[in-house]
């Protein structure tokens, strides 16, 4: 068998894909939400995936959350059988107020010590953070040593070729591309067949936060503008990424601004959509799975799919498939949100009443905590 050529590569890519599944390992990482997990199973490698949200309702938070603290999490405490490596192109923060969130986020998760990122540097004059909390981050390094192990922090670059430079330049340097000669206008050119990575379990995310805010490319002798640079970064960059390496890019991009306007306020139509996509709509053209991060608290809608939003406030948000070549469009599912830990976890069904007093009484217990 002719294992180069292109049906017996992809032949074989689905017989070791059932065998790992009959041997008990892994094709995704779950999300982490089992509701969403019957629409969605999770993470593949070879897909592009754009999250969208408008301002402020915490689309960083939530790409960081299921891309990152997740899959390292199920990687230390379930021993989920994969190799991690992320980039991590941080335009919006730096490096370490990426640290001190991810802190925030392992205090609460582990020993549900609610303690923000502001609390961490002690900010308040007469409220240092205590040297208690400051041992037990110390407890939990094992989760800060994978971090550091597989997450590459960049903050000082932003033009669309430095990004596909290091990418590249990591695919290069940890395996194989393989081309074949085909004949154009009357002379043999090399282009692109395949690549073989030396680890192919590997899973490599490339995080951009967010797109926005990338630097005007230079092309042929201008600068081209930030809706063009970020169509480069998509469609050439990008989409290279995925279909030559079998990287997964994740784009954060924000809803634009008319999106909450008040005719959309009027028509009823606030939450992320496609034709919301600011700067470069057609970013959606090139992804695979595009997620939609919506907050009704904030437009004074009072229920949202059987929700109390009165009682929720700003601790719920609606995670949503907006669209995608993946299907489920439309699919959504409830989440409880504490911002100040970049803490997410699936609500029960808006019927189990039980439940959900559950977290009715913690909210009220951190609005008492607030408002002392």
């Amino acid at each position: 068998m002719d294992s180069t050529s292109l049906f017996n590569r992809t032949y074989k890519d689905l017989t070791e894909r059932r065998e790992r599944i009959l041997s008990g390992k892994v094709n995704c990482i779950p999300w982490g939400f089992p509701r969403f997990e019957k629409f969605l199973p999770g993470i593949e490698q070879g897909k592009y995936h754009l999250v969208t949200a408008n301002s402020k309702v915490g689309k960083t938070q939530i790409a960081d959350s299921i891309y990152v603290f997740n899959p390292i999490k199920q990687i230390v405490d379930n021993g989920l059988d994969i190799r991690l490596k992320i980039f991590y192109f941080s335009l919006e923060m730096t490096r370490e107020e990426k640290m001190r969130s991810i802190f925030s986020n392992i205090l609460y998760e582990k020993e549900g010590i609610r303690v923000s990122p502001s609390d961490l540097r002690s900010t308040k004059a007469d409220k240092p953070i205590s040297e208690e909390v400051l041992k037990i981050i110390l407890k939990y390094q094992k989760y800060f040593e994978k971090m550091n192990e597989v997450i590459t922090f960049i903050d000082d670059i932003r033009n669309p070729y430095g990004i596909y430079k290091i990418m590249r330049t990591y695919a290069e340097d940890n395996g194989k591309v393989f081309n074949k000669k085909v004949n154009i206008e009357g002379k043999d050119v090399d282009i692109f067949d395949y690549y073989e990575a030396n680890d192919p379990d590997e899973y490599v995310m490339c995080i951009i936060d967010h797109i926005s805010l990338i630097k005007n490319e230079k092309e042929e002798g201008r600068v081209l503008s930030l809706r063009e640079s970020i169509g480069k970064l998509s469609s050439n960059y990008l989409v290279k990424l995925r279909n030559m390496y079998n990287y997964i890019p994740v784009v954060i991009q924000q809803q634009s601004a008319s999106q909450e306007g008040l005719d959309n306020a009027r028509a009823g139509k606030l939450k992320p959509t496609l034709d919301g996509l600011g700067e470069n709509k057609t970013t959606q053209r090139d992804a695979n799975v595009i997620l939609g991060l919506f907050s009704p608290f904030r437009h004074d809608i009072p229920t949202y799919y059987q929700y109390d939003i009165k009682l929720f406030r700003d601790n719920i948000r609606f995670l949503e498939i907006i669209g995608g070549r993946e299907g489920g469009a439309g699919s959504t599912t409830a989440l409880y949100f504490d911002g100040a830990v970049n803490h997410f976890s699936e609500l029960p069904m808006p019927s189990d009443f039980i439940n959900l007093q559950r977290y009715h009484t913690k909210i009220n217990k951190i609005r008492g905590q607030i408002s002392k």
